[in-house]
């Protein structure tokens, strides 16, 4: 799909969710576009509930996406807000002055998920020496290479270990979700770069393991940004803001306990 039926698509999906939603003319819609594991995984939804609790005239429509495309978005004039983990795009984004206000609002981790037989020997090592282990052994790796932040770090694991992927017979590129993504690896017992929340949603369906490496160099932040120019930048403000306030981190906290029992996304 080219660029700019994509961003009508997922604008209109984002519409449509608010309309479903009962948004009334006496509501102010801010649509927040969020990396795909926010949203798929529900955790963006239950903090956005939160909010519009304490602040019923305002509706918040979230729409998922990568990284790179959420930003796109935002650039089209089409997201209010945005929450994303691509700190080298973000950096860029800001540098630009197209954000009004840009807040670490919290963060997760990365895992290596492969199959029981290929993960056991790789307890402890760094992800540079697991990912060099896979290409010399020609175990097979599903990437999503789509322009996510979980891909982005993938690539920078890959461009440490000196090693260039993408013409290799056992890389596997779906150009997906996360979420499809790991069905594809799970089908194909191969190995994946997974944000830890997806893959406890999914680890009893996959039958794919955590490969326990090294987390030095997989933590995963994530920063909101209120989008400048946006027709409802007070709201999108008050929005980032209280994502980053005492009240937005007891969201986030709740929203973990709820959705995983414990705390992987850390305000």
């Amino acid at each position: 799909m080219g660029g700019r039926s994509w961003l009508t698509a997922v604008l209109a999906a984002g519409l449509a969710a608010g309309a479903l939603g009962g948004c009334s003319p006496d509501e102010t819609r801010v649509t927040v576009v969020a990396g795909t594991t926010l949203v798929d995984g529900k955790l963006l939804e239950r903090v956005a509930a939160d909010y519009e609790a304490q602040r019923p005239d305002v509706r918040l429509s979230v729409v998922g996406a990568p990284t790179a495309r959420a930003l796109a978005l935002a650039e089209a004039g089409s997201a209010d807000v945005t929450v994303t983990h691509d700190p080298s795009l973000e950096e860029r984004f800001i540098s630009e002055g197209r954000a009004e206000l840009a807040v670490e609002v919290f963060s997760s981790r990365f895992i290596l998920a492969g199959p029981r037989r290929g993960s056991a020997s790789l307890g402890g090592v760094s992800a540079v020496e697991a990912f060099k282990r896979i290409a010399e052994q020609g175990h097979l790796f599903v990437s999503r290479a789509d322009g996510s932040g979980t891909h982005q770090v993938e690539k920078e694991i890959w461009d440490r270990a000196g090693l260039d992927p993408t013409s290799r017979e056992w890389y596997v590129e779906t150009r997906q979700g996360m979420g499809l993504t790991l069905q594809v690896a799970s089908q194909r017992e191969a190995f994946v770069l997974v944000e830890l929340s997806v893959f406890l949603t999914a680890e009893e369906t996959t039958g794919l393991v955590d490969a326990a490496l090294d987390p030095v160099g997989l933590d995963n932040s994530y920063r909101a940004m209120a989008v400048k120019g946006s027709p409802v930048t007070d709201e999108s403000l008050a929005f980032v803001e209280w994502l980053g306030s005492q009240r937005g981190r007891e969201a986030v906290r709740r929203a973990n306990l709820e959705l995983y029992g414990v705390q992987i996304f850390e305000p």
